[in-house]
């Protein structure tokens, strides 16, 4: 495999003081505008929203956050904010432009003014959930939250008609012998879903939907398979997409510095890093329409590994460590979403390096570029010299490079 290494400078520094949990911080979009915010709660129960380059919405006195989501909960086409506590009590907030507006002291300051959070609805959830994931699960057509605590993971449903709106089952709790460290969701081109449950000693055990005839979501088999690992994990990826394969991958992160992708419970490659990470992350950051892993450790080091296992570093430079790290899709003032990166250190400075740009994580030879050079020059009718040029310029500007001095 390659490695290189690459430097990002446009970013911009938000503050957010306060210890805060790994799962506790995200990049989506709470106001359902199209574009993504960033959320992140602390250990004191402050929960903020920034938006571009400014606080947008915030609220305190919540708990210990441990953890929090953002996915259409409700099944109704609209995100929802779900923050959980470690003393159990779960939160959901639905954006409210109304709310915005009551806020606001005239138009102008609608879209840049701090507004306070209300919460929607509020529940008592067991103690010590340390993870949530809102996905289809079940394949009802309708969104789960799947929730870990110490050795248990269960899957919560919304009910509109319910005293109590998440709905657990009790055929909807599984229980392991061991503490589980991490859990993702896998969905395969056939429709499948699988959860993947990291147990330290154990490797990952994969839970599978079990269906009807008609493809009707029955139960989850309790006969899980098994992947053994040499080493605990970390953090674990699901719905990883791959065009090489056509299909999502899993990836998961070691405590011996491995980063390990498989295709259900086969492994395809594994790749040893510089450093072990404590978070792991997809995005398309070469937008090639391809799933990149990103994976950060604690002393900022960040690796971008694709799925032929190139590998490009950024080195994030801070006098202290990391706290917490994400990376995504953000949208600062004037943009769409484009790749970001977000940092949280022990300082309380929050970095986000937006519109992060790699054109590819692979390594080109020349032989490649003058392969691609004549294939563009079969394709045209005697080019003049001044339109090769041009196809030389556009080659090297599709790869990153710069351009040519111009010719008469």
């Amino acid at each position: 495999y390659q490695r290189r290494v690459r430097a990002f400078v446009q970013s911009h520094t938000f503050n957010f003081e306060g210890s805060l949990f790994q799962e506790a911080i995200t990049l989506a979009d709470f106001d359902n505008d199209g574009t993504n915010e960033l959320c992140i709660g602390n250990v004191a129960g402050d929960l903020a929203v920034f938006k571009e380059n400014h606080l947008r919405w915030v609220t305190c006195n919540l708990g210990m956050i441990t953890c929090l989501g953002v996915g259409d909960l409700k099944n109704k086409g609209a995100n929802s904010l779900v923050v959980i506590t470690g003393e159990g009590l779960c939160y959901i907030f639905d954006h409210d432009i109304t709310n915005d507006i009551k806020q606001s002291d005239s138009s102008e300051e609608i879209d840049s003014k701090e507004i306070d959070l209300s919460q929607n609805y509020k529940q008592l959830f067991p103690l010590n959930i340390k993870q949530l994931i809102i996905a289809d699960v079940t394949n009802r057509g309708a969104n789960d939250l799947i929730v870990i605590l110490d050795t248990i993971v269960r899957i919560y449903s919304w009910d509109d008609n319910a005293d109590e709106k998440l709905r657990h089952q009790d055929k909807e709790m599984y229980n392991f012998d061991r503490q589980i460290d991490a859990i993702t969701v896998n969905t395969s081109k056939d429709g499948s879903q699988s959860i993947f449950v990291c147990i330290p000693s154990e490797g990952i055990r994969i839970l599978k939907a079990a269906r009807t005839e008609k493809n009707k979501f029955l139960r989850w088999d309790r006969i899980a398979q098994n992947v053994k690992l040499s080493s605990p994990v970390t953090d674990a990826i699901g719905n990883v997409h791959s065009n090489l394969i056509g299909d999502n991958m899993v990836c998961f992160a070691t405590l011996d510095g491995l980063l390990k992708m498989y295709h259900g419970d086969e492994e395809l490659w594994s790749l040893a890093l510089d450093n072990p990470v404590f978070a792991l992350v997809k995005t398309d950051i070469d937008q090639d329409d391809t799933d990149e892993v990103v994976a950060c450790s604690w002393d900022g080091l960040t690796f971008f590994v694709d799925h032929s296992k190139n590998c490009v570093r950024f080195k994030f430079e801070a006098s202290v460590p990391i706290r917490a790290f994400c990376a995504g899709q953000y949208a600062m003032e004037g943009s769409n979403n484009k790749p970001a990166l977000v940092y949280v250190t022990f300082s309380g400075d929050v970095v986000i390096f937006y519109d992060v740009q790699l054109t590819s994580l692979g390594v080109h030879t020349l032989n490649d570029y003058a392969l691609d050079l004549t294939s563009m020059c079969d394709s045209e009718i005697m080019p003049s010299s001044k339109h090769r040029v041009k196809l030389i310029s556009d080659l090297l500007q599709k790869n990153g490079l710069e351009k040519p001095p111009s010719t008469s």
